[in-house]
């Protein structure tokens, strides 16, 4: 949850965006699981990047990109 202001529910999850830390407090080894990720292209390609340098390889990466919703 990024934008917790513009929610009507309440959150009691995480909030921010997803990083290396935040993925560490959850999985231990980075390049054990399959990543799947969906969104627009911006998104996607950031969440690739971090993956990459937090040496997930690009064979244990999923995309889709999409634009509007």
């Amino acid at each position: 949850m990024t934008h917790m202001e513009k929610s009507k529910s309440q959150w009691l999850g995480e909030t921010g965006y997803i990083n290396k830390a935040l993925l560490l407090k959850y999985i231990d080894d980075l390049k054990l699981p399959i990543y799947y990720i969906s969104g627009p292209l911006a998104m996607v390609s950031a969440m690739r990047q971090m993956l990459n340098e937090a040496g997930v390889g690009d064979e244990n990466i999923r995309t889709e990109e999409f634009s509007g919703y």
